[in-house]
């Protein structure tokens, strides 16, 4: 038979209130009496009922989580340090791909909120908060992290990497390369823009060519980029920029069935957090994300908002670090 509170309630000599107070800390209980509850818990077995606990507090005990893509590895890396934040306050995450669909993105946004889960953490596909403002429901608790969005009055976490591509991008002109051809993703999403100025600004600044015609777009969920590696070798270029891990994985499938070295044939720069198609990571240069630190502060961001839900327009900046090729790294 299952122990109730009122087993150890009897069994400590207190009342049931004294003893709930004692499991959810909400009032002062002296140490003596605090003692004789936990041992008659101990003794007896007893586990609260967390589901009825949520419930009386108007609570589900989960955290939904928006993904672009489920596919990417960083997006492993994220839920994983998540769920480890989480699990000490006995909330569980429950994961929507929404495929880099801002139309998807809206209809997840509305059931979610409709009562499914005390809060979100979302990876947008959006540009603009005034895209999904509308379905939000006032002072829902939530954080939007990798990109910001305009008009956000949500915390927001994300991750620059201008200053690590700018010296990666360095690097390969240093190295001697001057034609180096860029894979860029979805040109309206912040981290997008950044790193395609990266780019255009370190070419710029070494005279080299910065016309369109080196740099080309593909879609995350269409394997585009297999193509834009094959038109950028075509065009002579000695060295490539992927400016996310799903583009290196399409890269590296081009130069792979080509029989095209990297680091030998043509250098790499790419981000860290990915299985690399089987390569080794010491050949391709890399820029590193503070990717669960990131996931980790919204964890905690997250959890704070549930516990007393109000929205506040934060904005925090983590930075990424350039990695020459040649230089021992730890993933």
């Amino acid at each position: 038979m299952k122990v109730k509170i009122t087993d150890v309630a009897k069994a400590s000599g207190v009342s049931i209130a004294t003893v709930s107070h004692v499991i959810n800390h909400t009032r002062y209980v002296s140490p003596e009496t605090t003692r004789k509850v936990e041992q008659a818990i101990q003794t007896l077995g007893y586990s609260p009922d967390i589901t009825a606990r949520n419930f009386k507090k108007g609570r589900k005990g989960l955290v939904g989580m928006l993904v672009p893509d489920l596919s990417y590895t960083r997006s492993t890396l994220i839920l994983k340090q998540l769920e480890e934040v989480l699990a000490p306050a006995k909330m569980h995450l429950i994961v929507s791909n929404t495929k880099a669909s801002a139309h998807q993105e809206v209809d997840q946004l509305k059931l979610l909120t409709s009562g499914l889960v005390d809060g979100l953490i979302v990876q947008s596909s959006c540009g603009d908060y005034q895209q999904i403002a509308p379905c939000i429901p006032r002072d829902f608790p939530m954080v939007f992290i990798d990109h910001p969005l305009k008009n956000c009055p949500y915390p927001t976490l994300f991750v620059s990497s201008y200053t690590a591509l700018y010296q990666g991008v360095e690097d390969l002109i240093r190295q001697g390369h001057t034609q180096i051809g860029y894979i860029a993703d979805q040109a309206h999403i912040a981290y997008s823009i950044e790193r395609l100025d990266a780019y255009r600004a370190a070419v710029r600044d070494y005279n080299l060519p910065i016309g369109d015609s080196l740099v080309a777009y593909a879609h995350p969920q269409t394997k585009t980029a297999y193509f834009c590696a094959q038109d950028l070798i075509e065009k002579k270029c000695s060295a490539i920029v992927v400016s996310n891990n799903s583009i290196a994985l399409e890269t590296l499938k081009y130069l792979n069935i080509h029989h095209l070295q990297v680091g030998t044939d043509v250098e790499l720069l790419g981000f860290s957090g990915s299985d690399w198609y089987g390569y080794r990571t010491e050949k391709i240069a890399q820029v590193s994300q503070p990717t669960e630190e990131m996931a980790r502060m919204a964890g905690q961001q997250l959890l704070e908002q549930i516990q007393q839900p109000k929205a506040c327009a934060r904005t925090t900046v983590l930075h990424s670090t350039y990695i020459p090729k040649k230089q021992e790294r730890e993933f």
